[in-house]
């Protein structure tokens, strides 16, 4: 009986060749954009799962108080892991890290730029790096050991094994290479080069202060349903460790909470987070997406099934006059539904076999099509087959099979008026989905365009930063200055200067005491460490005051430069000579200038007050381009002039206009991937309308025929069969815009820089898809129309 049931089905499959090729085109682009979405969301959920007991491994949170603003940090107090080593028996052991960003580490052939990492002795016994030469207890003992990755092994020596005992340089160091690790991927640790925290005295200390916060905590437990016991014990931490320490009024930890690693990246409202962090509303949208995309195919094989039903009930009322039951005719269309959905599987994975690289380029990730052999990968393929076998086989199969035996062998047997209407809210529902999808794609869209055309108060084209390489205090002071002087001579180059941190990136923030209402009071407050020179060669305007100058020596150590935000925090209409002093100085020092407000951060967060003081001996290199000159030949000339102080160190540089663009690559990617989804979910609903307006000029074919032989014109044909489809689409336009505008507001309140949803985008898009549905609805309204109505008379 199963296989008669397979065997009818392909012979109902091949014989009604164009309406199995749309269904099949449909749902198997369809279920590739599933399963492509489903493979992303996979490879985002399984950040840091590949390390062995990652159920027993946690990092400390810490809420903070910054002026009276609560916030929430992944950043920690230093003494806080050996604290819990020692005293909390749910620890089996902790570590802190430090992050200390970008630097160069050299071998005795070359030179990178590399992410350089601190650790104490515990870290890998916490997080099992995987080593692939050394040993993990002792490989951070020796203050003057390195651990590396195997890929960096390979870049340095050649290959992992020949890296141990090898020397490396970093700060006028010499370390000795004590491991090579393989980095789990994916994993929200980034991690290059790790150096003990004990070999730098400077960073050593954090280790026992209570007073700052800068660097990472991570525990493992002994026993994973030990985390709720040590939640309820984080408090009582708190209240004996910290807060007797606490030294600075404006900012303070308030608290501390444990977080699964495996939660970490994802979790996007952590300040100061380590590595990469991904963004959980993506992976919602994304899942929407899916359902959405699958859902419409899925409706394009209802609508065309149930319209076919009058082609079928001629089938259905002969087979039930030969004595086939209910259940026989319900199994024998669930069959067919199920063998076209398996023939639509199967073409869906060529396509994603296809489609992954470019995938995987658009949404820089590395996911391989192995994950498809994946257990969980085959249940949600097997998961889809199913669901949309039921779902778009289960009611044309009810109702095919429902159909009376003499109605059906009737020539003009007609689906009623129920089955009538559920077609048109499923087109509704599909075109209020794809409207949707539109809106948002314009709205995201206008959003970055709105972003790149921002005035940010400070001029980011022509500016290129170098970082200058760690060979120790003294030189880099000495080797910055010289650079400053020397490039400044190249013809093509306007300005140069000097900055700590650079716009886009997290400014740093410390308590200063401030005059307000002549009492000395405490804030905290963003500042910034620049060169002399740094306003002018940034573009950045003065409000009020002067900016520093290298003729007034008291600049140097009495004097700060704020923006405009500071002064209306601090109440100040006169900000000059207002006294600023950090709580440990002795000396006081005075406003010299207000410069105009500019973003020295993200454009998601709006402008903060901001101290800039001056700091001209260390940092990054900071150049101006003239606007003429050629960029080729400048960086070449600036290249000669760098290896002249650094020969063994590459010029590591960046332009700041395409770096402070990063900070927005999350939402830019998503935007492409967004549009490619959207136009793909508007074909496919487009397909199955072709379909449908296909069989309804068909099943009008008659009618059509005495209308033209009545006199009626090609654009009155075509009028008649277009009108529905119309209302239909009309009604999905006034569906979706309430739910549309709703949802963009809400993504647009992320940005202290948005645009406000015009009502052209809600117009324009209704006319787009308007014109879309009714041109392939007019197709097969046109080819009706230009039919011969003889032969349309004689359909009966």
């Amino acid at each position: 009986m199963l296989k008669n049931y397979w065997l009818t089905s392909w012979r109902s499959i091949t014989r009604n060749r164009v309406h199995a090729a749309i269904n099949i085109i449909g749902l198997a682009v369809g279920i590739a954009s599933c399963i492509l979405i489903y493979l992303f969301l996979q490879h985002e959920l399984s950040y840091d799962q590949s390390f062995s007991d990652a159920d027993r491994l946690y990092r400390v949170t810490s809420d903070m108080s910054l002026n009276g603003q609560a916030k929430k940090t992944a950043l920690s107090h230093g003494p806080l892991a050996q604290t819990l080593t020692e005293e909390y028996p749910e620890v089996e052991q902790a570590t802190f890290l430090l992050q200390m960003g970008q630097n160069s580490l050299r071998s005795k052939e070359n030179a990178l730029t590399v992410g350089i990492s601190y650790a104490d002795s515990n870290f890998f016994k916490v997080l099992p790096f995987p080593f692939v030469a050394g040993d993990p207890a002792t490989a951070l003992q020796n203050p003057f050991s390195v651990v590396v990755t195997e890929e960096l092994a390979r870049k340095y020596f050649g290959s992992a094994d020949s890296a141990l005992g090898k020397p490396l340089t970093y700060i006028a160091s010499t370390f000795l290479v004590t491991g090579v690790i393989s980095h789990p991927r994916p994993s929200h640790l980034q991690i290059d080069a790790v150096f003990p925290l004990h070999f730098d005295t400077n960073t050593e200390y954090m280790l026992n202060q209570w007073q700052m916060v800068g660097g990472y905590t991570y525990l493992k437990l002994f026993k994973a349903e030990q985390a709720g016991a040590l939640t309820s014990k984080m408090p009582e931490l708190y209240n004996r460790k910290a807060k007797p320490n606490q030294q600075m009024d404006g900012i303070a930890v308030t608290g501390y909470n444990i977080q699964p690693i495996t939660d970490a990246y994802l979790d996007k409202d952590l300040e100061y987070p380590v590595g990469d962090v991904g963004n959980i509303t993506y992976i919602y949208i994304f899942s929407v997406i899916a359902v959405f995309i699958l859902l419409i195919a899925t409706i394009n094989y209802i609508n065309l099934a149930t319209a076919r039903s009058a082609k079928r009930s001629k089938e259905v009322g002969l087979r039930k006059t030969i004595g086939a039951s209910r259940s026989q005719l319900v199994k024998q269309f669930l069959a067919e539904s199920f063998m076209l959905t398996l023939i639509a599987v199967v073409v869906a994975l060529s396509i994603v076999e296809l489609i992954l690289p470019l995938f995987n380029s658009l949404t820089e990730r590395s996911i391989d099509t192995i994950f498809i052999l994946k257990p969980e990968v085959g249940l949600f393929i097997l998961g889809i087959v199913i669901f949309v076998s039921f779902m778009a086989g289960g009611y044309p199969a009810l109702y095919l099979s429902g159909y009376k035996p003499v109605e059906a062998l009737k020539a003009n047997a007609t689906p009623n008026s129920g089955n009538a209407r559920l077609r048109k809210a499923l087109v509704v529902l599909q075109f209020t989905i794809s409207l949707i999808l539109i809106i948002g794609t314009v709205v995201v869209y206008n959003q970055m365009q709105h972003l790149k055309g921002v005035h940010l108060g400070f001029q980011k084209e022509h500016v290129i930063s170098v970082k200058i390489p760690s060979i120790g205090w003294v030189r880099q002071k000495e080797k910055l200055a010289l650079l400053k002087k020397e490039m400044l001579e190249l013809p093509q180059i306007a300005y140069t200067s000097s900055a700590q941190q650079l716009p886009g990136e997290d400014a740093l923030v410390s308590d200063f005491q401030v005059e307000i209402n002549h009492k000395m009071v405490t804030r905290t407050i963003n500042h910034i460490g620049v060169d002399y020179s740094y306003i002018d060669l940034m573009g950045i305007k003065l409000a009020e005051g002067r900016g520093y100058s290298r003729e007034i020596r008291s600049d140097e150590t009495h004097s700060y430069l704020i923006n405009e935000a500071a002064a209306r925090e601090f109440g100040w209409t006169d900000a000059l000579d207002k006294r600023i002093k950090l709580p440990d100085d002795t000396l006081t020092s005075k406003v010299i200038g207000v410069v105009k407000d500019f973003n020295y951060k993200s454009l998601h967060s709006k402008i903060e007050p901001l101290i800039i003081r001056l700091e001209p001996h260390f940092g990054r290199l900071l150049t101006r381009v003239n606007t003429e000159a050629d960029l080729s030949a400048t960086l070449a000339d600036m290249d000669k002039v760098w290896k002249k102080h650094f020969p063994a160190f590459p010029m590591d540089y960046q332009f700041l206009d395409e770096s402070f663009q990063q900070q927005y690559r999350a939402e830019e990617k998503m935007l492409i991937i967004f549009t490619y989804f959207t136009i793909l979910t508007i074909v496919i609903a487009c397909l199955g309308l072709f379909g449908l307006s296909a069989y309804m000029a068909e099943q009008r074919t008659k009618e059509i025929g005495i209308r033209i032989v009545l006199g009626s014109s090609v654009s009155e044909i075509v009028l008649l069969l277009s009108r529905s489809f119309a209302l239909l689409v009309l009604i999905a336009i006034v569906m979706a815009i309430p739910i549309a505008w709703f949802s963009m507001d809400k993504w647009l309140q992320n940005f202290a820089y948005r645009i406000e949803i015009s009502w052209w985008v809600f117009v324009t898009t209704g006319l787009a898809a308007m014109t879309i549905a009714l041109a392939t609805v007019s197709y097969q309204a046109m080819k009706a129309a230009l039919a011969d109505p003889i032969r349309a008379l004689r359909t009966e």
